[in-house]
């Protein structure tokens, strides 16, 4: 994500205070080979930080476990390599759960390339109904 620069004030009004979710595909959009997982994870929390987000940010990251460790930053959930489907079907899961459990409104981050999972009828019904702004990071 350090690569990846935030929009103009990603987080207008009230969406700098509400929680974050945030749900990365480590398969899709590697971990630089020259950092690590944890420090991957503490540079996401630096960024949004600094473009001015000011509250909780959970991070759940999903891949191929070849070594990450993420330490107390975020929750990996490990897939075997080439299980796609099963990898999506897991953070579209997570996602419900989370946003169950999360107040209105809320910011969810998708870093993600493109899904074997369509979860543009569930992330638009948190748009619309739950009030969430959505930010897609792609590879």
């Amino acid at each position: 994500m350090s690569d990846k620069t935030l929009p103009a004030d990603p987080f207008p009004g009230i969406f700098a205070w509400v929680r974050i979710g945030i749900f990365w595909d480590v398969d899709q959009f590697k971990i630089d080979v020259q950092s690590d997982a944890h420090s991957a994870a503490q540079n996401i929390r630096k960024t949004l930080s600094a473009a001015g987000h000011l509250g909780k940010v959970e991070i759940m990251a999903y891949g191929v476990a070849d070594g990450h460790d993420f330490k107390d930053k975020a929750k990996f959930t490990s897939f075997p390599a080439g299980a796609d489907t099963e990898r999506h079907t897991k953070m579209l899961q997570d996602i419900l759960v989370w946003s169950s459990k999360s107040p209105n409104p809320s910011n969810l981050f998708l870093i993600m390339g493109d899904s074997t999972v369509d979860f543009s009828s569930d992330i638009e019904s948190l748009v619309s109904s739950r009030h969430y702004k959505i930010h897609r990071v792609k590879p």
